[in-house]
């Protein structure tokens, strides 16, 4: 049994194995400092069940940037999470293998303990659709700085970009200018949260979420909404559901991420899900062709009765 223990200071809560003879989180602790980053939260020995139980817990209501490093070859991966989807986005790169393709290769070439899941900075607001964009322009400037090698995109929320030659990754490894640092130590300046400010974002998020509405509201919002078909991205039907907050709680978000889905053109949840509203009017042509197939089969029983 390894004993995790974890380091509390003014800018990270680090949970490295305390072995003398681990090396690696030397190794890591040597990266984070060359690069001048600063993180939140930095879990090592991800493939051990404990680790994993404290992301969840630890992550729990809150929203930032994250790193996937690899410590054997120091290559990295870049993302963003939104409210209380960071554990999502690490079980989704390294347990489920839904997310980026190198990163799942990697994990798959090198095994899972040989990486270390990093929370760079928290975003200290509860994303919406509104301040979605500052999240997406806070990721995009650790993209362009750290020119992460496992990302594809050159800019956060964008389907254009280019994959990294091997050449230019190693330029990257040993082009880390000074500017750069400089770039991401002012970033730093000002953004380090006491565990006591952390658990207050994430109170907030989680009392957001967590709307008690009456019965009755409830019914009344059951009664004026729309039946609701959930399908996955390969078109095959998750499910259908009478309303939107039977769909909110099917598939764990609040009402309010399924009311704003069902606005955009694509209508896709999570990058996972497409909804649509169910339609009515087919359903119930369905069922008059039904009744009027059902009277006409009696019909022709009666004559031939006859």
């Amino acid at each position: 049994m390894h004993n995790n223990r974890r380091y509390y200071s003014t800018s990270a809560i680090y949970s490295l194995r305390t072995d003398k003879k681990n090396k690696a989180s030397d190794r890591i602790k040597n990266f984070l400092h060359y690069k001048n980053l600063k993180p939140v939260f930095i879990y090592d020995n991800i493939n051990e069940d404990s680790v994993r139980k404290n992301i969840a817990k630890e992550t729990k209501g809150l929203s930032g940037i994250y790193m996937i490093l690899n410590k054997e070859t120091l290559s990295y991966y870049i993302g963003s999470a939104s409210t209380d989807r960071i554990n999502s986005r690490f079980t989704n790169h390294l347990i489920y293998f839904n997310g980026s393709k190198i990163v799942k290769n990697s994990v798959k070439k090198y095994g899972l303990h040989n990486f270390v899941f990093i929370v760079l900075e928290l975003f200290p607001k509860i994303v919406n659709q509104e301040n979605n964009k500052e999240l997406f322009n806070l990721e995009d400037f650790y993209l362009k700085s750290l020119l992460p090698d496992y990302n594809i995109l050159t800019e956060a929320g964008s389907s254009f970009g280019y994959k990294h030659t091997e050449i230019t990754r190693i330029k990257m490894k040993t082009n880390y200018s000074e500017k750069r640092r400089q770039k991401i130590s002012a970033l730093n300046k000002g953004k380090s949260f006491s565990p006591e400010t952390i658990e207050s974002m994430r109170q907030s998020a989680l009392n957001l979420n967590n709307i008690n509405y009456t019965e009755q509201g409830i019914l009344n919002m059951k009664k004026r909404s729309k039946a609701i078909i959930v399908k996955e991205l390969n078109n095959i039907v998750y499910g259908e559901f009478n309303s939107i907050v039977d769909t909110a709680r099917a598939l764990n978000c609040s009402t309010k991420t399924i009311q704003r889905t069902l606005k955009t053109p694509s209508r896709i949840l999570k990058g996972r899900w497409i909804l649509n509203y169910v339609a009515r009017f087919l359903n119930l042509l369905n069922i008059i062709i039904i009744v009027l197939q059902v009277i006409s089969f009696m019909l022709f029983m009666e004559k031939n009765k006859t």
